[in-house]
Order: C-alpha cells, then sequence, then structure tokens
C-alpha cells in the first residue's frame, strides 16, 4: 500500500513490524513497542518500565501507554537542568517548538521556520558576568590646577585613596542561537537555496530546520552520539526536550501520522537513503561474515556492531560522521512513520469518524487515491 511514495517503502516499513489497526490489542502492542525502542535508544528505559508498570496489569491503551511515557520523559528532563546563566535558552526553544507543533501538522516531520516569525527570532540572551568599566571621578585625578576640583586656594585637595574606583562585576546579556543551523548540505536534506532578507540580532541569515521526526538526532549534520535533542536542557518551567518528543512521537501515532503529509516524508527518506547509501553499501553483510571485535557490518535495513558500541563506531562520509546508534534510530523512526500509515490506509474504511475527518483532509494525492478506490470497490 505504499508503492505510491516509493516501492522500498513496504520493506522498511516492516522493520517497525506491521499490525491489524483494527485490532483490540495489536496497536496498543505496536504502540508501546515503539516507546520501548525509543527509550532504550535515548538512555531512560527504565523509568518508562517503572511508569508503565501499572498498566501492564490491565488493559493498554494508546493515549494511556503514550500519556503516561511522555509523563515518564518530562520527569527524566526535569533533573536535566540548564545552566542558570543559560536558563533563557530552554524557554526559547521550549515556545518555539510549540509554535511548531500548533501548526496544521502537515509539515511537522522535518519543520522549517523563518525565524523572524517569532517574538524572540529563536534567539535567547546569554548572561555573562563581565567587569565594569571603572569609573574615574575629577576629585581623584592627580596633578589638577588648584580650585578646579575644590582644591583650596592653598594647593590641591589630597587625593582619596586610589586613583580609580575598583572595578565592579556587572551584567551582560548576549543574543545568541536557541539551536544549531542546519541549512547546508546533510543527511537530511539539501542546501537551503535562499537566505532571510532580516539578519536577526543573534545572526541567523536561514530559516530554521528542525527534523523532529528523528528526535532527538534533530540536525542533519549532527549523528554523532549523544544526539543534540538530549542536551535540550530544562528549567522548572520549560522543558523543550519533553515538547519535541511529544509531537515526534505523533507522528507515529493515528491522528499526528495522517495529518502529516506523507510525501514530505517520504522525500526525506530518499534524500537519507541516497546519501547513506554509497557508505552502508559498502559494509560487509552480518550473515555469513567473519566478524571481528568492533566491525561494522549490514544486516537487513539496520547496522550492527560486533563487539562493540553503537555510538562509537560508524560511517564516515563527506557529510560528516554518522554513529550506527543514529543510523539504526533514524531507520527506524522513519519506518514507524510508514508502518503506521499502511495500518491506517489498510483500515480506511472502518476508522472512526474523526480519523475518516482527518484522512479526507489531507492533500496527499496516494490517500486520496485509497479513498477514491475505497469508494469504487467497497474496500
Amino acid at each position: 500500500m505504499l508503492e505510491c511514495y516509493d516501492a522500498e517503502l513496504d520493506a522498511l516499513a516492516d522493520l517497525a513490524g506491521d499490525f491489524d489497526f483494527l485490532s483490540t490489542i495489536e496497536p496498543e502492542a505496536w504502540i508501546s513497542r515503539q516507546w520501548t525502542e525509543i527509550a532504550a535508544a535515548t538512555g531512560w528505559a527504565d523509568e518508562l518500565d517503572t511508569a508503565i508498570a501499572g498498566l501492564r496489569r490491565g488493559r493498554l491503551g494508546l493515549a494511556d501507554v503514550s500519556a503516561t511515557a511522555l509523563a515518564a520523559f518530562r520527569r527524566v528532563a526535569r533533573g536535566r537542568l540548564e545552566d542558570e546563566s543559560r536558563s533563557d535558552r530552554a524557554r526559547v526553544r521550549a515556545e518555539v517548538l510549540a509554535t511548531i507543533g500548533a501548526g496544521s501538522g502537515e509539515h511537522l516531520w522535518r519543520a522549517e521556520l523563518d525565524v523572524t516569525s517569532v517574538a524572540s527570532g529563536v534567539c535567547y540572551g546569554l548572561t555573562q558576568w563581565r567587569p565594569r568599566p571603572p569609573t574615574v571621578k575629577a576629585s581623584q585625578l592627580v596633578g589638577i590646577a588648584p580650585g578646579v576640583a575644590g582644591g583650596s586656594e592653598g594647593g590641591a585637595k589630597t587625593p582619596s585613596k586610589g586613583l580609580a574606583a575598583e572595578p565592579r562585576p556587572d551584567v551582560v546579556t548576549l543574543p545568541q542561537r536557541a539551536f544549531l543551523a542546519d541549512a547546508g548540505p546533510s543527511y537530511f536534506g539539501p542546501p537551503i537555496p535562499s537566505t532571510l532578507l532580516h539578519r536577526p540580532g543573534c545572526g541567523w541569515q536561514t530559516p530554521l530546520r528542525l527534523c523532529l521526526g528523528t528526535f532527538p538526532w534533530v540536525y542533519g549534520h549532527r549523528l554523532q552520539a549523544p544526539a543534540p535533542g538530549l542536551g535540550w536542557r530544562s528549567t522548572a518551567a520549560h522543558q523543550p526536550a519533553a515538547v519535541a518528543l511529544e509531537i515526534a512521537s505523533g507522528l507515529w501515532q493515528p491522528s499526528g501520522n495522517l495529518r502529516q503529509d506523507a510525501r514530505e516524508v517520504a522525500a526525506q527518506w530518499k534524500h537519507w537513503r541516497a546519501a547513506t547509501a554509497p557508505l552502508v553499501g559498502s559494509l560487509p553483510a552480518a550473515e555469513g561474515s567473519v566478524q571481528r571485535a568492533g566491525g561494522l557490518y549490514r544486516r537487513g535495513m539496520v547496522l550492527e556492531v560486533f563487539q562493540g558500541s553503537e555510538e562509537l563506531v560508524g560511517l564516515n562520509g563527506p557529510r560528516g560522521f554518522v554513529c550506527a546508534a543514529a543510523y539504526n534510530f533514524v531507520q527506524r523512526r522513519y519506518a514507524a512513520f510508514f508502518a503506521m500509515r499502511r495500518a491506517l490506509v489498510r483500515a480506511r474504511a472502518k476508522l472512526i469518524p474523526e480519523l475518516r475527518g482527518i484522512l479526507n483532509a489531507n492533500p496527499d494525492p496516494c490517500l486520496r487515491q485509497q479513498v477514491f478506490l475505497a469508494q469504487v470497490f467497497g474496500g
């Protein structure tokens, strides 16, 4: 059912596992497995297991599992505190991500935002302590003419101790970018062809690009470990990493998946596939190979490191280094999106009215084609 986008996407979707959306248990099990994979790959598996232990004793529901998982990650995120001098960065990041998430939902996988469209300009104030320039009073100068600075007629007034006041610390706020620029050629997309006519105060010259569908690996030129999004630290009031994960997880859940224009996701996956294929193609297959410790191998559509760390071993290419952990995570997130899309399209005739309405409103012609076929053939 995914051939409309690309002939290889059914095989990719199988990486996330197929399921019957109309089943009473399969969707819940599939959703739970996605959360388990994400938590294991990003370092909060124990927190997730603790959070959903109670749900396992009863019937798992899509909303319950996802809400519980997000709550667990928020607790993890609250423990990763932003440095006091950069506390404003957490606020700006969270507000920008909330602005992106409040959009139509058709373009969330790899969001592109004009930085001049938000009040902050996607800049935050970095607080630094700097010595204030010394203040010199006239009465402290030596060698002035009598009477000029309050001296008596008989001679100059004795200067106060010291030639100048002691330097005093002062707060200086410097505008900084809240996110990294990802405008050049990368594993996630081609370079941005145009620059902004207006340059905000912290140096943005291009729109902000964030690949939220593959959070926490959100930049196409930063695919090392640890993932950049895990470094988005929090304050008591703002948890930008949790906001981003909520957006990302929505893309492989029913309503969020149907809102996203899958043509964009397919186009971005094709770019990812083309950019990494020469690197992956040069690797030996895990099956039948004599494996060496620390060696990198292909196993189906993912990478395998034999007796080594997926975070340290990876691919070196013209667009930078891609660790095996990042490559596998990105592959699985694309797979999860299209596995959910396939299950929803297969169940289109029996979806609840809310989901049917979202499906019918999506401008994706591949969905339109499936709706037409369902009307003609009653499928």
